[in-house]
C-alpha cells in the first residue's frame, strides 16, 4: 500500500522506515512541528514549589521532552513528586529523562487520568500539568473539585504547516496515495482544512488509520468512509492495522 505519513519528525521518519520494512511505499509529508511554549520559562519555578505529596502530569511525549530540555538549560532537575503520563509513549519519555515509574492510566485520555484512584482526594496538594497550547481542558477542573491547587504550563506549541497553493494534495494524488495514517484529531482537522473542496471526495475515500476511537469518530463525522482504529499510536500498532486491511483486500480478490 501507499500510505501518507503526516506526523511530525522524528516520528515521521521512524514510521516511514518501519513501513518500508513491512513492504509498504510510504509518502512522507509532515504537517506538524513543535516549538517552545510561551510558559516554558516559568516551569522551573513551578516545579521547585512541589513536594513529595504533589503531582506532575504530562499530556504528551513533547511535553516531557520540552520540559526536560528547559530544566537542563536552567540547571534544574525534576522534583521528588508523583508523576502521571497520558499514554504509554509519554510514560516511556519520562523513563528516558530519568523519571522512572510514572503512572500510566489504561485509558490514554483525560478521562483515564481523572479516574485514577489516587486523584480522588487532593485537598491541599499541588498539580502541575505540562501541555501544549490548548487541549486537555477536562483535567484541571476535575482535580480542583477534588481539592487540588492546579497550574497549567504550556511548555510547547503546535505549528501546523500551510499549503497555500494546494500543491501537497496534488502531489499525494499523483503519487497514488491510497491510505493515510493520522495520529491525532488536530492533524486530522488540519489535513481536511488543507484539502480543497474539489479534492475532498478523494481525501475522504482514502483508507484512514487512526490511533483511538475518539479520532475514529471525528473522522466519520468529517466524511471518511474507511476508518480503522489501530488502538494505539506506536509504529507497530499503526502498521498492524494497515497490514490487516491489506490481507483482507487480498482475500476479497
Amino acid at each position: 500500500m501507499i500510505p501518507l505519513v503526516v506526523r511530525p519528525e522524528p516520528q515521521a521518519t521512524s514510521l516511514s522506515q518501519a513501513l518500508l520494512a513491512a513492504g509498504h511505499q510510504p509518502v512522507v509529508s509532515p504537517l506538524l512541528s513543535f516549538v517552545e511554549g510561551v510558559e516554558l520559562d516559568r516551569l522551573p519555578a513551578l516545579l521547585a514549589d512541589l513536594s513529595a505529596r504533589d503531582y506532575v502530569i504530562a499530556v504528551s511525549v513533547q511535553a516531557v521532552n520540552f520540559a526536560d530540555n528547559a530544566l537542563k538549560q536552567q540547571g534544574s532537575s525534576w522534583p521528588d513528586a508523583h508523576y502521571i503520563a497520558v499514554g504509554e509513549a509519554t510514560g516511556n519519555a519520562f523513563d528516558s529523562v530519568g523519571v522512572p515509574g510514572a503512572t500510566v492510566p489504561d485509558d490514554p485520555r483525560s478521562e483515564g487520568v481523572i479516574s485514577l484512584p489516587e486523584l480522588r482526594q487532593l485537598t491541599g496538594r499541588r498539580v502541575v500539568i505540562l501541555r501544549g497550547n490548548g487541549g486537555r481542558h477536562l483535567i484541571a477542573p476535575t482535580l480542583m473539585q477534588a481539592g487540588a491547587l492546579v497550574d497549567y504550563c504550556e511548555v510547547y506549541r503546535r505549528h501546523y504547516h500551510p499549503d497555500p497553493n494546494g500543491t501537497l494534495v496534488k502531489s499525494w494524488q499523483s503519487q497514488g496515495v491510497d491510505s493515510i495514517i493520522i495520529t491525532s484529531g488536530g492533524l486530522l482537522n488540519h489535513l481536511v482544512q488543507l484539502t480543497a473542496t474539489s479534492a475532498r471526495d478523494w481525501l475522504t475515500s482514502r483508507l484512514l488509520i487512526v490511533p483511538s476511537i475518539r479520532v475514529a469518530l471525528e473522522a466519520r463525522e468529517l466524511g471518511f468512509t474507511q476508518v480503522i482504529n489501530a488502538e494505539g499510536a506506536s509504529n507497530q500498532a499503526l502498521i498492524d492495522a494497515l497490514d490487516e486491511r491489506k490481507r483482507n483486500d487480498r482475500q476479497d480478490r
